[in-house]
């Protein structure tokens, strides 16, 4: 099966839909917007969990919303390229077109744990995959990670630097737990009128050395001065 690559200056996976990322790249990606003059830049919550002890919502994921041309604010529309390419690209956009199909979170009261479990798939959305992959080499792949790494080492790579992510996060919320910091519940309650919280920022309220390092090593190398 051949190796991955994608096609120069295509820019179609930036148009397809928003696009899922965590929330320590909800602050990344707002400073790069700063910093890059990039005006129309805006995240929705995506998975949200409640804790009933301090009243808030958590936000483990958001979706950084297509522009009103229906792009990504970072594609540059001329040259169909990434403004962020070099700096910081999510992990979603790294891992494209190896994506998760499906999320699940377990948030346990009686055993006070946050977890997930995360099923991948091979999007034929992508041009290279659609007119170079058969459905069978997709399914193969999906079934056989070690196969999905030659084919597509990068993006494999990417995605299991987005589980690794995921775990952190997912770990940090568990030992808050049974700490008595917080108590959690998942996103099916009805105290929807509670702020919405981002998840890094509330981690670091009782965890403040916890910094985007520890989330992206020298973080501080992807913002521009």
């Amino acid at each position: 099966m051949a190796l991955f690559k994608c096609m120069p200056n295509c820019g179609y996976c930036c148009t397809i839909s928003p696009v899922t990322v965590f929330p320590h790249e909800v602050i990344i990606l707002s400073k790069l917007a700063e910093e890059l003059d990039v005006n129309d830049l805006t995240f929705k919550p995506g998975y949200v969990i409640t804790d009933i002890k301090n009243d808030v919502r958590v936000a483990l994921s958001y979706l950084m919303q297509l522009n009103e041309r229906g792009i990504c604010p970072f594609l540059d529309p001329q040259d169909k390229t990434c403004k962020v390419h070099s700096l910081y690209k999510p992990l979603t956009c790294r891992s494209f077109p190896y994506l998760p199909r499906v999320v699940r979170y377990i948030i346990d009261p009686e055993l006070k744990l946050v977890d997930f479990t995360v099923e991948f798939v091979v999007s034929s959305l992508c041009p290279v995959i659609r007119n170079n992959y058969t459905q069978e080499d997709l399914e193969t792949m999906m079934s056989n990670t070690k196969l999905a790494i030659k084919v597509m080492p990068k993006e494999v790579g990417a995605a299991e630097e987005a589980i690794k992510a995921r775990r952190m996060y997912a770990d940090t919320l568990t030992a808050l737990w049974r700490a008595g910091y917080v108590e959690l519940r998942g996103n099916n309650t009805n105290n929807t009128n509670w702020p919405i919280v981002n998840a890094f920022d509330y981690i670091r309220q009782f965890i403040p050395h916890i910094t985007l390092d520890n989330f992206v090593p020298d973080a501080k190398k992807h913002i521009i001065k």
